[in-house]
């Protein structure tokens, strides 16, 4: 039993805390505008980008 607590005692703790998220620059009105002219059938992989980020941002809001 002394083994034991002698190796749990060598144990380091850990910080868990995730690192803070950068923050992102406003898009804007070009932005905006430029992404209107963007259909998703032609770019699917942007919409599905910003469906995902939307998505996280609205569960980092939440917590």
């Amino acid at each position: 039993m002394l083994i034991v607590m002698s190796c749990l005692s060598c144990c380091a703790t850990v910080n868990c805390e995730p690192p803070p998220m950068p923050e992102f620059p406003v898009g804007g009105i070009k932005v905006a505008d430029e992404l209107q002219h963007l259909s998703a059938e032609e770019y699917p992989n942007l919409w599905e980008w910003l469906a995902r980020l939307h998505k996280l941002k609205l569960e980092l809001e939440t917590t």
